[in-house]
C-alpha cells in the first residue's frame, strides 16, 4: 500500500466504523439506511474485482457482475455496463445491461440505450423501447414514435407505454392510427395510452 492510499482507506474504514455503529440506532429506518450505506461501501472496495470478473468470467458470472454493477449504480460503473450494452455478444447480457440501466436512470447512458433501437435482436429494441420511458426527457420522442410503424406488436406496445409515460403529445396521431391495429393487445394499448398523454 503507498501512502497515497492510507488516507484513503483510513477514511473507509472511519466510515464502515461509524455506520456499523448506527446499525444499533433505536430507529428501524436509520438502521436500514446504514445497511444500505454499508453495503455499498462494500460494493464499491469491491468494484476492481467485479470488473474483472465482468471482463474474464463465463456467461453466469458476467452476468452477475452486471447485476451487482447496477446495485452499486455509481459512475465508475456506467462504462462497463456501456460496453456491455453496446459489445457484448450475448443477448441476455445485453438485456441485462438495459435493465440494470433503465433502473439507474442516468442520462448520460441515454445515447448508448438509444443506439440499442437498431440491436440486431427485436427483444432488445423493445426491452430499449420500454426502458427509455424510465428517463421521463421530452425528445425521446422523436427516438420513440418511429417505431409505432413497427411490424412485431411487443416492440410497438413498448413504444407506445413509453411515450405514454413521458407525455409525448406530439405521437398521438400516431397512437391514434393504432387504434384500427389487427391487433387487440396494440389497440387496447393504444386506448390505454392516449387516456394517460397529457396535452
Amino acid at each position: 500500500m503507498t501512502e497515497k492510499d492510507k488516507p484513503e482507506s483510513a477514511d473507509l474504514d472511519a466510515r464502515r466504523q461509524a455506520l456499523i455503529r448506527l446499525l444499533k440506532d433505536e430507529n428501524e429506518e436509520v438502521r436500514q439506511m446504514a445497511a444500505s450505506a454499508l453495503e455499498r461501501l462494500d460494493g464499491m472496495s469491491n468494484l476492481p474485482v467485479i470488473l474483472q470478473h465482468y471482463k474474464k468470467g463465463e456467461k453466469t458470472m458476467r452476468l452477475r457482475s452486471i447485476y451487482a454493477l447496477g446495485k452499486l449504480g455509481t459512475d465508475e460503473c456506467m462504462p462497463a455496463l456501456i460496453h456491455a450494452l453496446d459489445n457484448d455478444a450475448e443477448e441476455d447480457i445485453r438485456a441485462a445491461a438495459i435493465r440494470v440501466l433503465a433502473e439507474i436512470k442516468d442520462p448520460k447512458t441515454l445515447p448508448a440505450l438509444i443506439m440499442r433501437l437498431s440491436d440486431p435482436s427485436t427483444t432488445i429494441q423493445t426491452m430499449v423501447a420500454e426502458a427509455l420511458g424510465n428517463f421521463r426527457h421530452k425528445n425521446l420522442a422523436q427516438h420513440l414514435t418511429p417505431l409505432l410503424k413497427r411490424e412485431n406488436k411487443y416492440l410497438v406496445m413498448a413504444a407506445m407505454q413509453s411515450l405514454g409515460k413521458i407525455n409525448a403529445s406530439e405521437a398521438v396521431e400516431g397512437i391514434i392510427k393504432l387504434l384500427d391495429h389487427p391487433d387487440p393487445d396494440v389497440r387496447k394499448t393504444a386506448a390505454k395510452v392516449l387516456g394517460e398523454i397529457q396535452t
